[in-house]
């Protein structure tokens, strides 16, 4: 619509909007009826000792949030520990975004490099940390899901929360045949990649590190087609 249009119309985030709602809503309720299911079927004396200690700290605050526990201990210095962790990341990219911006503009880079690297890297950098630090403690779910997530959030709240404060055209910095370089390459890039991530995963059930370093190539070479072309 925004090609088509020319631009983000107030109408066009209102939708957004109504599709990030109702997304949450579904996924609450799912989530909601999955944790209750799981609380009626065991308790966490029934958990395998195998489970480690993050894991049954876990499963406890599960069960007391769906009423089928006791109240964790710790659960105010885990509260505690996730405000402060989310906090400094969020300093950290903040910092990243402001001074890699400040050196990238004078060194005379492009406004669309900029974008794609250091304010994405910047911004991206608590799903980064957390992606990784859920990997490395065995908790693949999260990592992937918050991937997801951050994602969603920014392209149906993010985009339509702007789109319907204050909407704008489609900026056109670059064009290839006489058309948006946006629509030509970016778009097409962006189903591809999502198509390489998911499909191979649905198939097999897992992501494997031949797909991430062909990710990592294909966000190289975009951004040196960003900036030469």
């Amino acid at each position: 619509m925004a090609y088509i249009k020319g631009g983000f119309t107030r109408w066009s985030g209102f939708v957004l909007l109504g599709i990030f709602a109702a997304y949450m809503l579904c996924s609450s309720v799912s989530a909601y009826k999955n944790l209750k299911a799981g609380a009626d079927a065991e308790t966490v004396e029934e958990v395998p000792h195998a489970e480690n200690h993050g894991e049954r700290k876990a499963r406890q605050l599960v069960l007391y949030l769906v009423g089928h526990g006791e109240k964790p201990d710790s659960i105010a210095t885990d509260v505690a520990g996730l405000i402060a962790g989310a906090a400094v990341v969020a300093l950290g990219a903040e910092l990243v975004v402001d001074n890699g911006t400040l050196i990238a503009e004078g060194l005379g880079v492009p406004d669309s490099v900029i974008g794609l690297t250091f304010i994405a890297v910047g911004t991206s950098l608590p799903e980064l940390t957390t992606a990784i630090t859920s990997l490395v403690k065995g908790h693949s779910a999260l990592s992937l899901g918050n991937v997801v997530g951050a994602n969603l959030f920014n392209l149906v709240l993010v985009s339509g929360l702007a789109a319907a404060i204050a909407p704008f055209d489609l900026p056109v910095e670059k064009t290839i045949a006489g058309m948006n370089a946006s629509l030509v390459v970016d778009s097409p890039l962006m189903l591809f990649v999502m198509a390489f991530t998911t499909i191979p995963a649905l198939v097999r059930g897992t992501l494997t590190r031949a797909q991430g370093i062909i990710l990592l190539s294909v966000y190289a070479a975009f951004c040196a087609f960003q900036f030469f072309a």
